[in-house]
């Protein structure tokens, strides 16, 4: 049985609001998005978790998920989970680790993340250090990781 979780952190002056997915009591999927305003209190545990988890403060494994996708992809999912946190990848870096040609096909892969901030896709970046491709937006991958740096 699915059950649906929302709520707010307050980061970088904005208020992120997370939509999550748990399935027998296994997350699933995240939805990010920016708020205009905070219109409930972080005040769930799954709330507190993701919040320490962007702090750096606890390891993604603590929160029980399943991320579905492909061999591939989890593949790809794997190599991004172990860009260390405050660090960045590039696309080609991702591709060159799991010995695939293509920057692209990782993008892709990472485009179908379904899990943003657990499997810290926003980390990945293009090889001249832009930001490119965030399934959630160039502006929250941009908040992310500058609230990485803090």
């Amino acid at each position: 049985m699915q059950q649906e979780d929302t709520f707010y952190i307050p980061i970088q002056g904005l208020a992120l609001k997370v939509q999550a997915t748990k399935e027998d009591g296994v997350l699933i999927r995240v939805h990010l998005f920016i708020a205009n305003r905070i219109e409930s209190p972080v005040s769930s545990s799954l709330a507190w978790q993701f919040r320490e988890v962007l702090e750096g403060k606890r390891e993604r494994s603590s929160i029980p998920f399943e991320a579905r996708g492909t061999p591939f992809q989890k593949r790809v999912w794997d190599a991004t989970c172990r860009i260390p946190f405050g660090e960045q990848a590039s696309y080609s870096e991702v591709a060159s680790e799991i010995g695939c040609g293509s920057a692209m096909a990782v993008g892709q892969a990472l485009k179908a993340n379904p899990l943003p901030i657990i499997i810290p896709c926003h980390r990945v970046i293009g090889k001249g250090g832009d930001l490119v491709g965030f399934s959630c937006g160039l502006r929250i991958k941009g908040l992310l990781l500058e609230f990485e740096k803090l």
